[in-house]
């Protein structure tokens, strides 16, 4: 879905200049040329921006401001744009909950620059929030035994800002907002005064990641006409985020291997080395010993990201978290499209915990925001919950907690349904028994008694 622009000004030069601007950038956009308009396209689709004048002909655009604002967390970010530009405008618009102030005459460039960082501080937000209900006990308390021991580790790594990490997991599972929490946890209490720079190491051509890591002198190539600092710089005192690791061009690898030994990098063209206090976190969900194998991917490299392994369960293995994601999704989905849904029913909560997720997180996410379109009642309902045909719908009846029941129907005994869990820990964590105690948050020894007292083969 593209963001969204509203234009509230009554000069007609402007609101041209700044639709071509916006749509040539991909937004969204529509205007009004006063307050009584403005209200109407609010009230029919809120905007993730609105840009707003503050002289219209019918009234002063701070009213307009402090009327959305005061309706709640689902309105839109105000960015002020105004002739009138002084100190007191400006501090009065922010102080009635502006995001930005721009005087007029505005340059194109500016524009842009404004709402593209109110949306990545919109974004910002709403990832931090996700990552406290996912996987901090500041706001909601873990209900899952995986979840628990997840938050755990979190605790210990925090005590140690230099190690770098390793985050695997299934698509959709919640790396980047456990590497987020990850960065929270380190950096009391938000992270504001440290940098989280997250990189997508799929999403860059292979011929800029470098200069996109550790930027660049002027002259080093062709158009480079200034000098740049790269993202490793940027993240100086904070976290490094290398998301889709395992998609990093060879040629970068070495390179990166050797910041991690020493923190210290040139930039390209540079004479100079540059020294950073950084923690890198990577993620995948890509099998990297396969890679490694492969000679896709430099064991050595492997070897210095992974120090410490952070598995991120699946959804299917914390089925108790259910509720209130789905629950916190429907507010976020709400506030968003300015409904009145509140929640969800009993019943359409059990049809969401019969779902086993193949999606995991992202999936439960994108089944809420259509439920919430579709419902017409405050709450939604189990007609309201469409699940992916093509997909693994439920979980059979005659299966108990992954074990299958006996000829009477009854559960089985605990030893049998304690068995099959731990063996399927062990599965998804390669056989590595001491990341399996870690993840079951007992002690190695105790581990291995269990084993051993369970029946399950040291081979397996």
């Amino acid at each position: 879905m593209k963001p969204s622009v509203l234009i509230v000004d009554d000069e007609q030069v402007f609101r041209v200049l700044a639709e071509s601007a916006l749509a040539a950038e991909g937004f969204e956009v529509r205007s009004a040329i006063n307050i009584a308009r403005a209200k109407k396209e609010i009230d029919r689709a809120v905007p993730d921006v609105v840009l707003l004048d503050r002289r219209l002909p019918d009234g002063d655009g701070m009213a307009l401001l402090r009327e959305i604002r005061a309706e709640g967390q689902s309105a839109p970010l105000f960015i002020l744009v105004t002739a009138y530009a002084d100190i007191a405008n400006a501090v009065e618009a922010l102080r009635a909950g502006a995001v930005d102030y721009l005087a007029k005459p505005v340059q194109p460039t500016d524009l842009l620059l404004k709402v593209k960082k109110a949306l990545e501080v919109r974004g910002l937000r709403d990832r931090l929030e996700l990552s406290q209900r996912l996987v901090t006990p500041q706001n909601v308390e873990p209900k899952s035994q995986a979840m628990r021991a997840f938050t755990r580790t979190l605790e210990q790594l925090a005590r140690s800002p230099f190690t770098p990490v390793l985050i695997v997991g299934p698509s959709g599972a919640g790396k980047q907002y456990a590497a987020e929490a990850l960065h929270r946890y380190t950096y009391p209490p938000t992270g504001a005064d440290s940098s989280f720079v997250d990189v997508n190491c799929a999403a860059i051509p292979a011929d800029l990641i470098e200069g996109t890591l550790f930027g660049w002198e002027r002259g080093a190539f062709t158009d480079a006409r200034s000098s740049r600092r790269g993202l490793i710089e940027l993240a100086d005192k904070g976290t490094l985020f290398l998301d889709e690791i395992a998609e990093l061009p060879d040629h970068s690898q070495a390179k990166l291997l050797k910041f991690l030994d020493a923190q210290r990098f040139r930039r390209l063209g540079g004479e100079r080395e540059l020294e950073v206090s950084v923690r890198v976190i990577a993620a995948t969900n890509r099998d990297v010993d396969a890679f490694v194998k492969a000679g896709k991917f430099r064991e050595d490299l492997y070897h210095r990201l992974s120090v410490f392994v952070l598995r991120v369960p699946p959804l299917a293995e914390r089925h108790e978290e259910i509720p209130d994601l789905a629950q916190l999704f429907v507010e976020q989905c709400a506030r968003r499209m300015k409904k009145r849904t509140v929640g969800l029913s009993a019943d359409a909560l059990a049809k969401l915990s019969r779902y086993d997720f193949p999606g995991n997180v992202r999936e439960l996410k994108n089944i809420i925001e259509r439920a919430v379109i579709l419902s017409a009642e405050a709450r939604i309902e189990p007609e309201d919950i469409v699940l992916p045909p093509a997909a693994r719908t439920e979980i059979p009846s005659n299966v108990f907690f992954g074990v299958s029941l006996n000829a009477e129907g009854s559960p089985p005994p605990v030893d049998e349904v304690e068995r099959a869990y731990v063996q399927r820990v062990l599965e998804h964590m390669n056989g590595r028994r001491g990341a399996a105690a870690e993840v079951l948050g007992i002690s190695y020894p105790t581990f291995l008694r269990r084993l051993r007292e369970l029946g399950i083969d040291r081979d397996n």
